[in-house]
């Protein structure tokens, strides 16, 4: 066994059966989805359109930025958003552009350090606080931590690598991860799962880390067959479960240079994640030959409907960051097209997918 192999292998050799059983469902609904799609182009470029806009807008507010969907598809159409900081803006606009190219060119990305690093560059393009490091590993520490109201750190969630050994472990796990995929040694998704865990306990860069593992992870998942990322966003998922997500990567990244070296938890949320976009993107196909009558906003709203089975307008402006009259014209189309039913009157009216 290499080195490289001693270091990673344990982590994701002979997971737990209900591993397992996530990991087969998963498949079973990546079949489903491979065999049901047979979407219109307008249906598809819908559908990317609008998981690239809640995509961008998910990833940069994990990371403290304000921006919701509506001012993020601005930023899309080049409107300027005037009303919140350029930082903001800069790391939206840096990030569609960034995802949109791992989505139009996956196949020509290779998981290599030049790549890497030409997607941190792309992603920062539009910082101008990152003019002296974007595109380049770390050259001072960076902790992670919680930021508070001020916006500065105020608790230390762990230490990552020192700047140092940053390029080191940074070789020594994109040679693993690509020699694991190449030779099929243990399932995709296991694999994939471990190279996020350790990149976030490396941070690599000073800057734009955890943005670059949500773009990595798409890419990715696009590389070993998921295609379905491309049309419900990974990143949304993350940000409405952000409490699990550094809970299951600190309870991880702990044990790491212990002898219970372990990366359960983050398996567990990382594969609940994968397997819920899965099953909304199924869920999707099943009114496909509707979806080229309705705008992109009325489409994401029947999303949301499709996804939760049955919701009040309300609920639906909270998930999708849709303005309430804009709802409330998007489901009046949709009872009209026979999509979705409204139950009850006045304010306690909900509408229900049929």
């Amino acid at each position: 066994m290499t080195d490289l192999a001693r270091k990673f292998d344990h982590r994701i050799i002979n997971p737990d059966p209900h591993i397992v059983a996530l990991l087969a469902e998963i498949d079973g609904m990546r079949g489903e989805f491979k065999s049901g799609l047979r979407m219109s182009p307008q249906a598809i470029t819908h559908l990317r359109k609008s998981t690239l806009v809640t995509s961008a807008g998910a990833s940069t507010r994990i990371e403290g930025a304000k921006l919701s969907d509506q001012e993020v598809e601005k930023i899309m159409k080049g409107l300027a958003i005037s009303k919140f900081a350029d930082r903001d803006s800069q790391e939206v606009q840096g990030y569609l552009e960034t995802l949109q190219n791992v989505f139009d060119s996956f196949q020509n990305l290779p998981l290599r350090e030049g790549i890497v690093m030409s997607l941190h560059k792309e992603l920062l393009k539009y910082s101008t606080k990152d003019d002296l490091h974007r595109g380049v590993y770390k050259k001072k520490e960076n902790a992670v931590g919680i930021l508070g109201p001020d916006g500065q750190v105020a608790k230390i969630i762990f230490e990552t690598t020192p700047a140092y050994l940053a390029a080191k472990e940074m070789q020594e796990l994109l040679d693993w991860t690509s020699a694991a995929l190449a030779q099929g040694r243990f399932h995709q998704l296991l694999i994939i799962a471990n190279f996020i865990v350790e990149f976030l306990k490396i941070h690599p860069f000073e800057d734009g880390n955890g943005r670059l593992s949500r773009v990595l992870t798409n890419l990715l998942l696009l590389r070993v067959g998921y295609l379905a990322v491309q049309y419900v966003s990974h990143e949304q998922i993350v940000e409405r479960r952000k409490d699990e997500y550094y809970l299951a990567l600190r309870k991880s990244q702990e044990t790491f240079k212990t002898d219970a070296d372990s990366i359960a938890p983050w398996l567990n949320f990382f594969l609940s994640v994968v397997r819920e976009q899965s099953a909304k993107v199924l869920s999707y196909l099943e009114g496909e030959n509707i979806e080229d009558t309705l705008s992109p906003k009325q489409h994401q709203v029947w999303r949301h409907i499709l996804s939760v089975g049955e919701a009040a307008p309300s609920a639906v402006v909270k998930a999708t960051d849709i303005s309430l009259a804009t709802v409330r014209q998007a489901l009046n189309r949709l009872v009209k097209l026979g999509l979705v039913k409204r139950v009850g009157r006045g304010p306690a009216s909900k509408y229900v997918k049929l």
